[in-house]
């Protein structure tokens, strides 16, 4: 027993003395060697350990600013005040984050995804506070529609008591109209918030910004009955310029949101990936402690073989059985100890019997061994934590938007291989916002967790159910693989959803609108088969809601086409792909050619020739046809100068170009006006320009003040299509034009002898009366001809008379003309 307590010291210095000193110089290294592996043990396992602390500290910490992140993503349209609040405290939170590790790669991505948090929280707060301003200008635009509505009643009042007959059925038709305009408008500028592609959100804002361009039309067409309605007009018309810069802002924000959404979420990516790199990276120092101890011992054993050699017989064999027996033994037990750690088994402490310096480093080892244990396993936890925070919704424990469309690429993959179908079904919950308003947060809160409740029950234990954010929900369904089995899924979703809620003390029903979309049939990509379920979900809201809608391609050919045509047009230009042909107008009493209509054409480079009608709408609704209108007049001026030049036209012939409502109105037409007018006087005395009747009563006293500029200047002005639009002969009187352009509707009828034969010659009176110059348009039939001749019309066109022809089979017309042809 005294024996075994010897320690190795004692023992090497007896077996010195017994071979004459030889073997003490190995004695001496061998101590050396033992001590300098307890430093090594020691000082490794205090350096992995503090690292494991410092990466167990970032892990739990990146844990909870995940879950913060996510809260503030899902709520950022709440309320400005605890969007700021939060984004300090989160903010204040990554700095100490970034403080806790010096590792240059892990501060870069901290640095980041602090950058793309600010960007987002910026933006956040910038979007909240253009939403609250929009919703702002809706109350105060409904008061104002309201105190119009109100003094165009009293003005009814006063109107029937000062008289026994009143004529304001059209001007309270108006005011309906004007609601029905401002509803439709704040129910689509409603669904923006709800849309979650930015197609579908800039299809929306385009929307309502047409519904507030006809509001401001039928505004215009309202009669100022009395001051109070002046006022309101007034009042309105400000208003409705403000609610379409909100729509500029919010359309910028929308689109940039989408840009910081994908950074912030790729940063969040990078950061949990760092996490998952920790553990590889503390097995790489656990191989690394063992690799440099293996070299020391490897070291150790040179010398203690080569002193061997110097030794005695005796002291060889001495040395041998103390070798293996000190030695060999308690190293072959812990290098089976290191490799049991590298396997991340720490449970089989070693255990070397031993009272000498070996009992040092097994209790140095088991110490180690204890503290990896200990930091393995709350890493470990820890990373399970992050990674369950980071894919699943806080609020609902649904799949969140990260993992479904993790699971939608995986599906996509897996079908691709096997050939197989599944559906993806997008849900909103209709009215949630007005739960959420009457009732608060928290009862919205509850609302949502039951309602993934009830879609956990509704769906196939293979379906994967995630919330998006807010009230958007969406749905892979493995387990559809037809049409009819989506159908049948939705309709279930539907009757589930609309059954009551009891929240609290409140009882609460709402509905669902759903967009079904099957793979590989409605989009072969993640991004075309989510966009395509959302717009299908569009639809369904569009249709009533509490319903579903299967995505047909149809649904996004009209987003689609006006943005196409939009981009189209503006390269048509630079392409000088816009062309004009004439339609001749005809003295019908003598057969001559007395001027022409300049009719717009586009040379589409892959639809071919394209019609006014086929894309002037979208011109009007992108603002690009002042564009167009420039273009065009551009063309007819300068043909107009090259036919005068050649001597082909009369001294009475004239050329008209249509000019738009937008193009009337804007500050730039009188001066471009002037420009042509400074250089060819004599060729711009010659054009008439068309407008509309419609554009013309707009905006009355603006449209006078216009009209009367461009006629000093030497031009002509017709009204066009006169007859159907808005104007009273009070209003046609004030309006300084030359010619009445009687619109094809009634020209159609005057073959038939009906009541057409009457209008078209009552409004030939009128022009004789005002002393204005009437052209018949749409003349198809010798009859109608005949009848405009009876009926003393002089100037017509038509297709009966000409079609719309080329500018060289116009000039081939002018010539056959002057050479002394009569066409009629």
């Amino acid at each position: 027993m005294m024996l075994r307590k010897i320690n190795l010291s004692v023992r090497f210095a007896l077996t010195i003395t017994l071979l004459l000193g030889v073997f003490g110089l190995g004695i001496i290294f061998l101590i050396r060697s033992l001590s300098s592996i307890e430093i090594l043990l020691e000082e490794s396992s205090a350096q992995h350990v503090q690292e494991l602390t410092v990466n167990s500290v970032i892990s739990r910490e990146i844990f909870e600013l995940s879950s913060r992140v996510r809260l503030l993503e899902q709520n950022f349209l709440y309320d400005e005040e605890i969007l700021s609040e939060e984004g300090f405290n989160i903010d204040e939170q990554l700095q100490k984050i970034r403080s806790l590790s010096q590792d240059t790669s892990f501060i870069t991505k901290m640095d980041d995804f602090i950058l793309d948090f600010h960007r987002f929280l910026g933006n956040s707060v910038t979007l909240n506070r253009i939403l609250k301003e929009q919703s702002d200008i809706d109350k105060r635009l409904e008061k104002q529609i309201n105190a119009l509505d109100f003094a165009i009643a009293k003005s009814t009042v006063n109107e029937l008591i000062e008289n026994d007959r009143t004529f304001l059925t059209n001007d309270i038709y108006i005011m309906h109209l004007i609601r029905e305009s401002f509803l439709s408008a704040g129910k689509m500028a409603g669904t923006v918030r709800s849309s979650i592609t930015p197609d579908t959100e800039q299809v929306v804002i385009i929307k309502v910004g047409k519904e507030l361009s006809i509001l401001e039309m039928h505004l215009a067409n309202m009669r100022n009955l009395s001051s109070e309605v002046t006022t309101a007009i007034s009042s309105i018309e400000a208003t409705l310029r403000y609610y379409k810069v909100i729509l500029r802002k919010m359309t910028a924000n929308l689109k940039q949101r989408w840009v910081v959404m994908d950074a912030l979420i790729k940063s969040q990516s990078n950061l949990i990936d760092y996490v998952e790199e920790t553990e590889s990276n503390v097995q790489n120092s656990a191989v690394r402690i063992s690799l440099d101890l293996r070299q020391d011992l490897m070291d150790m054993r040179g010398w203690i073989f080569a002193m061997g050699f110097m030794s005695l017989f005796v002291g060889v064999i001495m040395i041998s059985h103390m070798v293996r027996h000190h030695i060999t033994s308690p190293l072959k037990k812990l290098k089976q100890s290191f490799r049991e750690i590298e396997l991340n088994n720490f449970d089989r402490p070693i255990s070397l019997n031993r009272h000498d310096e070996w009992d040092v480093i097994e209790n140095a080892f088991n110490r180690m061994a204890s503290r990896l244990k200990k930091t393995y396993n709350d890493l470990e936890e820890e990373r399970s934590k992050l990674n369950k925070q980071a894919h699943q919704d806080p609020l609902t424990g649904l799949a969140n938007r990260l993992l479904i469309y993790k699971q939608l690429n995986t599906a996509i993959k897996t079908a691709h291989s096997s050939h197989q179908t599944f559906a993806l079904l997008f849900l909103d919950v209709d009215n949630f916002k007005t739960v959420n308003d009457s009732l608060g947060h928290d009862v919205g809160d509850s609302l949502l967790v039951e309602v993934s409740q009830r879609l956990r029950t509704v769906v196939d234990s293979r379906d994967v159910v995630s919330r998006l954010g807010g009230d958007e929900f969406m749905i892979l369904a493995h387990s559809c693989a037809t049409t009819q089995h989506a159908s049948e899924l939705a309709e279930a979703i539907n009757k589930a959803l609309r059954q009551p809620y009891y929240v609290g003390n409140e009882t609460v029903f709402v509905s669902s609108s759903v967009g079904v979309c099957l793979f590989p049939e409605h989009g072969r990509g993640v991004d075309t088969i989510v966009r395509n379920a959302d717009t299908a979900m569009y639809h369904a809201k569009r249709g009533g809601r509490d319903g579903f809608r299967i995505y047909l391609d149809s649904m996004t050919n009209e987003a689609h086409e006006l943005m196409s045509k939009s981009s189209g047009l503006k390269q048509a230009l630079i392409n000088q792909e816009l062309f004009v042909d004439y339609q001749p107008q005809f003295d019908i009493q003598t057969g001559l050619i007395v001027g022409a209509e300049a009719l717009v054409r586009w040379q589409h480079p892959t639809k071919g020739r394209l019609m006014p009608s086929e894309f002037l709408e979208v011109a009007e609704q992108t603002g690009i046809i002042v564009d167009i209108d420039d273009y065009v007049f551009d063309l007819v001026f300068h043909d107009l100068k090259l036919l005068m030049q050649q001597g082909l036209v009369s001294q009475d012939f004239k050329l008209s170009v249509n000019l738009s409502g937008r193009k009337l109105f804007s500050k730039a037409l009188l001066e471009n006006l002037k420009t042509y007018h400074e250089r060819a006087p004599e060729v711009t005395n010659r054009m008439i320009l068309e407008l509309t009747e419609r554009d013309m009563i707009t905006k009355l006293d603006r449209c006078i003040e216009s009209i009367e500029n461009i006629k000093r200047l030497g031009f002509r002005v017709a009204i066009d299509d006169f007859g159907i639009g808005y104007s009273s002969l009070g209003a046609l009187k004030q309006l300084p034009v030359d010619i009445l352009k009687i619109d094809q509707s009634f020209i159609s009828g005057l073959d038939e002898g009906s009541v057409d034969n009457v209008i078209t010659d009552s409004i030939l009176n009128i022009a004789r009366s005002l002393d204005l110059c009437a052209v018949a348009e749409g003349v198809e039939t010798e009859a109608q001809l005949q009848a405009l001749r009876s009926i003393g019309c002089h100037v017509a066109q038509g297709y009966y008379l000409s079609h719309p022809i080329t500018k060289d089979a116009f000039i081939t017309m002018l010539s056959n003309t002057a050479a002394g042809s009569i066409w009629l």
